[in-house]
C-alpha cells in the first residue's frame, strides 16, 4: 500500500544518494603530459569531470561486473572506452579527475555529462541526456538532442545546441552561439562581443552588457524575445515581428513605429549606436529594457 511505495521511494532516493558512496569497479590513475587530451566515449550512464593541479587522470568507474573499462595513453590522447564479452557494455557511470588544462571531448549516446574547473577545449555530444559546463577560458562545445545545456563561467568561444530542451549560459565572454528547435535560450551575466541565438519554438532572453564592436543577433520563430542592457550602451537595434510588437523602456532614436508595417525591418539607435543588434520574431512580442527596469515599458 502507501507504506511500501513510501518504503520504496526511499530507498530509491537513498540508493541515487550513495551511487558514488560504494567501491568502484574501476579506480585507475594514469599519468597525463602537457598537451594530451582526454577522449571518452560511452554508450549510457553519467560523467563526471573534475579539475585538479596534478598532471595525471584518475578513472573511476561504477559498472556491471562483466564490464571491462579499458585505459589506453597514447603520445597525444588519454582515451577510455568500455567493452564486455559476449553483449553490449551496459551502463557506466564515470567519476574523472584530470589537469584542469587538459583538452577533452566527451561522446555518448544516453549520458548526463557534469565539467568543472577546466580550462582546456571541452566538446560533449550527447544524444539524450543533460550536459553541464563549468568554467572553460578556450572553447566549449556542447550538443545534445534530448537534454539541457546549462554553461557558467566560460570565457572563450561557446558553440552549444539542443533540439528538444533549454539552453542556459551564465557568466560568459567571448563569442557565444546558440541554438534548439523547441526550447528556451536564456543567457544571463553576459559580456561577450558575439552573440548568436536562435530558436524554433522558445523565448530567448538576454541580460547583459553590449560592446561597441559587437555584433549581436536573436532570433525566435514563435517565442518571445527580451533583451536587457545598461542604458550607456552603444547600439542599433535591428528590429523585425511580423505578429508581435515592439517596446522598450530604453531613449531610442528611431522612426515612429505606429506607420511601420508588419514584417518591415527598422532600426533604432542608443548612444552612439556602435554594436549590431538584430532581432527577429514572427509570432512573438520583442522588449529592449532598461538594466534595473520593469517589465513594462513604452511601446515602439
Amino acid at each position: 500500500g502507501v507504506a511500501a511505495l513510501i518504503c520504496l521511494v526511499a530507498a530509491s532516493g537513498d540508493a541515487a544518494q550513495n551511487r558514488h558512496a560504494r567501491p568502484a569497479e574501476t579506480d585507475e590513475t594514469v599519468p597525463a603530459s602537457r598537451g594530451m587530451r582526454l577522449a571518452l566515449e560511452n554508450a549510457a550512464g553519467s560523467v563526471e569531470i573534475h579539475a585538479w593541479d596534478s598532471d595525471a587522470v584518475r578513472i573511476q568507474a561504477r559498472h556491471a561486473s562483466r564490464t571491462k573499462v579499458l585505459i589506453r595513453t597514447g603520445e597525444n590522447a588519454v582515451t577510455i572506452t568500455a567493452s564486455a564479452s559476449g553483449g553490449p557494455a551496459g551502463s557506466v557511470d564515470y567519476d574523472i579527475t584530470a589537469p584542469s588544462w587538459m583538452a577533452m571531448r566527451i561522446e555518448g549516446q544516453y549520458d548526463d555529462v557534469t565539467i568543472e574547473g577546466t580550462r582546456g577545449d571541452v566538446s560533449v555530444e550527447t544524444v539524450r541526456g543533460d550536459i553541464t559546463i563549468r568554467g572553460g577560458s578556450s572553447s566549449v562545445t556542447a550538443k545534445t538532442i534530448e537534454g539541457q545545456v546549462v554553461v557558467e563561467g566560460a570565457r572563450g568561444k561557446v558553440d552549444v545546441s539542443s533540439v528538444n530542451e533549454g539552453i542556459t549560459i551564465t557568466g560568459a565572454g567571448g563569442e557565444i552561439s546558440a541554438e534548439t528547435t523547441n526550447g528556451s535560450i536564456r543567457l544571463a551575466r553576459i559580456d561577450a562581443t558575439s552573440v548568436d541565438v536562435a530558436t524554433i519554438n522558445g523565448d530567448v532572453t538576454f541580460d547583459g552588457t553590449l560592446s561597441d564592436n559587437g555584433r549581436y543577433s536573436f532570433n525566435s520563430h514563435n517565442g518571445d524575445i527580451v533583451l536587457t542592457v545598461p542604458e550607456t550602451s552603444n547600439a542599433t537595434f535591428n528590429v523585425r515581428t511580423y505578429n508581435g510588437e515592439f517596446s522598450t523602456t530604453l531613449a531610442l532614436k528611431g522612426p515612429d513605429p505606429s506607420g511601420v508595417r508588419r514584417g518591415k525591418r527598422v532600426s533604432y539607435t542608443l548612444g552612439s549606436g556602435g554594436a549590431d543588434v538584430d532581432l527577429e520574431s514572427f509570432g512573438g512580442e520583442i522588449s529592449v529594457r532598461r538594466a534595473g527596469s520593469q517589465k513594462t515599458g513604452r511601446r515602439q
